[in-house]
């Protein structure tokens, strides 16, 4: 099924586009120096690396289209990136051609622009725009074409071939003649895209450190090849090395895009930044030629010429970050355009459907990774829980103790009584629970009753004294007398 949500940017292909671009600047820039005429030695050897590195630039570019673009299906959008490109290809080689009319004096005809702008001969990096237009017509034919395959075998041969028909071409001469027709050359850049879409997919299969080191002993292999060959002659000619379509060259970019693989897309601000920067990447390269022609000038005034290839180092990155912020500017009617009428739930180039990994492919897969099986947990047995309740244990009974004492008992003799033992914690705690456990008859009150007040003559007749009317003093004589 396809994506329509937005997933944001590959960071590692924007990344190396940048690069890329920057690569083949500085092959412009080898190239303003005059490095091809100058003698080969053996202390020639790390200027030759670095030449040769940047040969693999275009290589590069075509890998990184590749490896974003192998799962794009045919639609209507992907017109949309080939009408960008060709309005920042319009505007980088006016521009340039501008340029050269009012520093260089280099006066151009109606026709001469026309000619120029049709061929791709506006400035000697305008035929890498050229490139990248073909790489988008043919993009959604050649993503189709590498996932219809169904192994890993199988795309790997559709690759091998594909690069040795384009690759081997400038390299295979015998008696000064090429084997393979020239026009194969220009089938490289479908190489270089097929090189990505198997990246993207299979890169993960060895380590970074791995890719590392296989690199290095490429540039290596290489540089020595070359040194040892062109040291002999006295100058740099090494014809079945010095092309962009070459077999080194489309190994040296995919090794490059294997190394900083990522299948991780965002929209932070790093990634933010290298896609603005790739955006312009395609004016810089344009522009860039003739910005580095106006510059080099001034620049051997300050560097001795023996540190002017050392000089290149700094002068290319700062060159590409000019013309990159010209081709940025440049594009505001396109970036207005699109905010007008089109959805900004898409980007431009992550708006279009990818397809999604097929039933065949996701078996193949499966086959080298095989799947782990789970194997199902034994059930546990319950038991029935027993519902009678367990017995409570009755407290134990402790024998009592009469204690007499006797009525005169002095403060002194208490020590000679026995005194009981404390009840246990259990038989209080026990004893407690039963009290608390016997229900609390409820008080009943009653009015209480008033006592009548006696008389000293219901006093008398309860005593069992006869009571006479007599007077007081005769009462108490008689009681005196003992009447």
């Amino acid at each position: 099924m396809s994506e329509t949500r937005k997933e944001g940017k590959y960071l590692c292909a924007d990344f190396l586009a940048v690069i890329g671009v920057m690569m083949l600047l500085g092959l412009e820039y080898f190239k303003a120096v005059g490095f091809m005429e100058m003698p080969v030695t053996y202390d020639s050897a790390l200027p030759i690396a670095g030449r040769w590195f940047c040969l693999s630039g275009a290589m590069l570019l075509s890998a990184c289209t590749g490896y974003v673009l192998s799962t794009k299906r045919l639609s209507w959008r992907s017109v949309r990136p080939l009408i960008r490109l060709t309005y920042i290809y319009l505007v980088s080689s006016l521009g340039a051609m501008l340029i050269r009319r009012v520093i260089f004096d280099q006066y151009v005809t109606k026709e001469e622009i026309i000619n120029m702008l049709r061929d791709f001969t506006a400035t000697d990096t305008a035929e890498f725009a050229g490139m990248y237009l073909v790489l988008l017509l043919f993009a959604p034919f050649l993503s189709a074409a590498f996932h219809d395959l169904k192994s890993y075998n199988a795309r790997l041969a559709f690759l091998a071939v594909t690069a040795g028909v384009s690759t081997l071409q400038p390299m295979i001469i015998l008696s000064g003649r090429y084997v393979i027709p020239p026009w194969c050359k220009m089938l490289a850049p479908f190489a270089g895209f097929i090189g990505g879409a198997f990246v993207r997919r299979y890169a993960k299969n060895l380590p970074r450190i791995a890719y590392f080191f296989l690199l290095l002993l490429l540039c290596g292999l290489q540089t020595a090849a070359v040194v040892y060959i062109c040291a002999d002659k006295g100058i740099l000619c090494y014809p079945q090395f010095d092309s962009m379509a070459t077999l080194p060259s489309l190994m040296t970019a995919l090794l490059l895009l294997s190394l900083f693989h990522s299948d991780k897309r965002g929209d932070t601000p790093l990634h933010r930044f290298f896609s603005n920067a790739s955006g312009g990447a395609i004016a810089a390269l344009i522009i860039g030629d003739t910005v580095i022609d106006f510059v080099l000038p001034s620049l051997a005034e300050y560097v001795p010429e023996n540190q002017l290839l050392l000089a290149g180092l700094g002068a290319v990155p700062v060159i590409f970050i000019l013309c990159c912020t010209i081709g940025i500017f440049a594009q505001i009617p396109v970036f207005l355009v699109r905010t007008l009428f089109e959805d900004d739930e898409y980007e431009e180039n992550d708006g279009e459907e990818e397809e999604s990994i097929s039933s065949e492919e996701a078996s193949s897969e499966k086959e080298t990774v095989p799947k782990k099986q789970n194997k199902p947990k034994p059930l546990r047995k319950l038991e029935p829980l027993d519902s009678t309740p367990a017995p409570v244990p009755a407290p134990k009974k402790y024998p009592s103790r009469d204690i007499t004492m006797p009525l005169n008992l002095k403060e002194e003799d208490t020590g000679s009584f026995p005194i009981p033992d404390p009840m246990p914690a259990s038989v209080a705690l026990a004893a407690t629970e039963e009290i608390e456990s016997v229900p609390l008859a409820e008080p009943v009150y009653s009015p209480a009753q008033e006592p009548k007040p006696a008389t000293l003559d219901e006093i008398l007749e309860q005593q069992g004294i006869p009571v006479h009317s007599d007077s007081v003093d005769d009462l108490i004589a008689r009681i005196t007398n003992g009447e």
